[in-house]
């Protein structure tokens, strides 16, 4: 009799392209899901893949196979997570996420479904959270980009616009605004300038050759900074409503930005968890 985590390790490694990144994603060792494989050509007396050095490569009847059984394994682990969420079978579940500390404190804190799930914030950069959710460590990840892991998914949930920022009563520049931009004193968030290269490669194609005055480790202090008038820097669009409705600062040239998207990032496994999913369109419905 054929073993239905037979089918899930097959459809890991045929998207994977490798067992040992298929045995990560489900949290297997590697001979367990090469017996999977084993067990299931035995039965099937077919060979689904053909075994190259560093890549496991699908066979005609391994893409076949794929192509007949994938969407009937992904709807019925889609209805077995379905009907233990409706009949309550679950308790309202603990999920842990983590992200970058002011996106998550400004946008992502006031949208979380709290009728979904308890949460557990951790703050970080996206590489090293990336791995904390493939390791199994969080449930997903608020992410500023794609990174290339096993089988991590990612959606789409916002859209950032990076904004030049100076002192409300500073003077605009009337001439080239690259050359007025290098004549300020910057406020950066590290010394390799990583949101004002964003800002100088996006407009006008090229690295700043600027020094900052100033480095302070998160964006929120750079806000106060260019508040007390101690130079200029380039901010989210979420981050200075305040600021623009107090009168402390201005956006100089705002028809010039940066834009970034954001993702949420979870395991592949995850991708029809309805509680994720909750969470994915209340994040999505709040942009």
């Amino acid at each position: 009799m054929i073993d239905f985590e037979w089918y899930r390790s097959f459809i890991h490694v045929y998207q994977q392209r490798s067992v040992s990144a298929a045995a990560r994603v489900r949290f297997l060792t590697q001979p367990a899901v090469s017996q999977h494989i084993a067990s299931l050509e035995a039965e099937l007396e077919t060979s689904l893949f053909t075994r190259a050095p560093r890549q496991m490569i699908p066979t005609d009847a391994g893409k076949e196979l794929y192509t007949q059984v994938v969407g009937l394994i992904d709807r019925l682990e889609e209805l077995s997570l379905e009907m233990k969420y409706v009949s309550g079978e679950q308790p309202r579940p603990v999920l842990k996420f983590g992200g970058p500390t002011e996106f998550v404190t400004h946008e992502i804190i006031p949208a979380l479904p709290l009728d979904a799930a308890q949460y557990i914030a951790d703050f970080g950069m996206t590489a090293d959270l990336i791995k904390r959710l493939a390791d199994g460590e969080l449930d997903f990840v608020i992410a500023t980009k794609r990174m290339e892991e096993p089988g991590i998914q990612y959606v789409p949930i916002a859209d950032e616009s990076f904004l030049l920022v100076a002192p409300n009563d500073w003077e605009v520049p009337t001439d080239e605004l690259k050359d007025w931009m290098d004549r300020q004193p910057w406020i950066s968030y590290g010394l390799e300038l990583p949101i004002i290269r964003r800002y100088y490669q996006t407009q006008f194609g090229q690295r700043p050759d600027i020094r900052p005055e100033m480095i302070l480790p998160n964006v929120d202090a750079i806000l106060a900074a260019i508040e007390s008038k101690c130079g200029i820097s380039i901010l989210p669009n979420y981050l200075i409503r305040h600021a623009l409705e107090r009168g402390t600062v201005q956006v100089v040239a705002p028809e010039r930005f940066a834009t970034n998207v954001i993702y949420l990032a979870h395991r592949t496994e995850s991708k029809h968890d309805p509680v994720i999913n909750q969470v994915i369109q209340a994040l999505q419905d709040a942009k």
